[in-house]
């Protein structure tokens, strides 16, 4: 039987996963397609997912080297119909587990998120601009609620927005933050330019300055308590 994941990055991270040494793995097929993803290739759905046989040898040979999270990211991990079963698999195995998402399946991540011990959420933009940035009609339903189940919840999430130059804004963050309202971790993340992105011509864009997240960051402490600039 097959898992949710695709494939993994053969060395641990520090970074992917707060207070955790991780194993990031990827997940494949994503229902947006914005212009400055990181991970392209992993857009489509095609290809064989790993084993539950080969996740279990993965993880024990992590679990070795001292490895005690797991990052699952993707694409979009929700997508996957085994996702819960591969979460609730590598819980089971003793790691805690950490889930990137773009919040537009919530009702699969309603289901994942028991056997989660942090989530991050993307939010793109303000609701009214996200077809224009995901390029993609949405049910915009479904993004608040995805967003309204981690305010809800128990288990510790961070919202998250890539600040992308000429894209946002500060009337932006102003409207973000107001969406966001009652969110207890808000990160502003710099835009980096790949070769490989979707947008050619922000393959050419510089990558976000520092003073600009700086000075939106400004702008989100005037609503919510816990900004950070990443």
């Amino acid at each position: 039987m097959k898992t949710a994941l695709r494939t993994y990055l053969p060395r641990e991270s520090t970074v992917d996963f707060e207070g955790r040494i991780a194993r990031v793995f990827f997940t494949q097929g994503c229902n947006f397609r914005c212009g400055y993803c990181h991970n392209p290739e992993l857009i489509p759905l095609h290809g064989d997912n790993i084993t539950f046989e080969e996740l279990d040898s993965i993880i024990a040979n992590a679990k070795a080297n001292w490895v005690d999270g797991v990052c699952i990211t993707g694409g979009e991990p929700t997508l996957q119909k085994n996702i819960v079963e591969t979460a609730a698999f590598v819980k089971a195995r003793g790691l805690d587990i950490k889930l990137d998402t773009q919040g537009s399946f919530p009702n699969t991540l309603k289901k994942v998120i028991p056997h989660c011990d942090y989530i991050a959420m993307d939010y793109k933009a303000p609701i009214a601009k996200y077809p224009a940035i995901a390029n993609t009609q949405l049910n915009m339903g479904n993004i608040t609620r995805s967003l309204d189940m981690l305010l809800r919840g128990d288990v510790p999430y961070e919202i998250r927005t890539t600040i992308i130059p000429g894209l946002h804004s500060a009337e932006d963050m102003h409207a973000i933050c107001k969406e966001l309202k009652g969110t207890t971790r808000f990160v502003l993340q710099p835009f980096v330019p790949r070769h490989t992105i979707l947008d050619k011509t922000l393959r050419a864009t510089a990558k976000t300055e520092f003073f600009v997240l700086e000075e939106f960051a400004a702008i989100c402490e005037t609503y919510l308590d816990n900004v950070i600039v990443r």
